[in-house]
């Protein structure tokens, strides 16, 4: 399993079906050894209950089973938009633009990939006073990879921010679909980074609308919220953003009539 990740093999429904297998194999553990020593159904219910637990610590991006995730500090005013798997030339200028022009700050999750592709929409980033994070090279899922390939994709990111803008990404780690593996968030820190999480569900990738788009970010602003949207499209499909990009006003308007600026992620602790 984890050699077809580090492949490039595993994606999304394969990673569930792996991380389903494992569950089900624990359950399966728990019931064999309950028929040998008579324990019915102590091992049974007790390895179902830490196969639950895995698949919430996999599947969770703030399940704190698998280790803590950075966490923006509440004040009465600032919450923390975030963007992943651009730069896309297509879209990150506008919303970078517009963030700035309207006084807030986001945090932009790259992919290593797409920085070496983009440079100079990366550096503009940044010279719009937005961070710049790290998102991992190339948006493969990370359960079952290696230390060694989280660590990969860590520095594989860190050497195309530093080409595009001369200084390394804060140090915030967004796992891809926050996908995490017992022992990623300990490489992650280990390597100088904290994971990143994010708060409810928008969806925006899916593109149901710029209407629905506002509306569930809304339902999710309040002090300290970190708000996960899109500026690219990590499938390589090149998948357009543009819902995304023409919610943003609204979005904006929506946090200021609550008082609220978005503020960078690294803020947190």
């Amino acid at each position: 399993m984890a050699a077809a990740a580090e492949g490039g093999l595993m994606d999304k429904h394969g990673t569930w079906a792996a991380a389903g297998g494992v569950a089900v194999g624990l359950a399966g553990l728990g019931r064999s050894l309950d028929r040998r020593t008579g324990t019915q159904p102590f091992a049974t219910a007790t390895a179902a209950v830490a196969g639950g637990l895995y698949l919430v610590g996999t599947f969770a991006p703030k399940a704190r089973f698998f280790g803590p995730t950075a966490t923006l500090p509440v004040s009465a005013a600032s919450f923390a938009l975030t963007f992943d798997d651009g730069p896309d030339p297509r879209f990150t200028p506008a919303i970078s633009r517009l963030l700035a022009e309207r006084g807030h700050r986001a945090t932009f999750f790259v992919l290593g990939r797409s920085v070496r592709a983009h440079p100079e929409v990366a550096a503009a980033v940044l010279e719009d006073g937005h961070q710049l994070a790290c998102h991992g090279e190339d948006h493969r899922l990370l359960a079952f990879a290696s230390p060694a390939e989280i660590r990969r994709q860590i520095t594989a990111t860190e050497n195309a921010v530093r080409e595009a803008i001369g200084a390394l990404p804060v140090p915030l780690f967004r796992p891809p679909h926050g996908v995490r593996s017992p022992w990623l968030t300990r490489v992650v820190e280990q390597c100088g980074y904290r994971v990143c999480a994010w708060d409810g569900a928008v969806f925006d990738t899916a593109e149901p609308g710029v209407e629905t788009i506002v509306a569930r970010v809304a339902s999710l602003l309040e002090p300290g919220a970190v708000i996960l949207l899109h500026d690219g499209d990590g499938s390589g499909r090149e998948a357009s953003r543009q819902q995304t990009v023409d919610a943003l006003p609204w979005v904006l308007d929506a946090a200021e009539s609550k008082g609220l600026l978005s503020i960078g992620a690294s803020a947190g602790s």
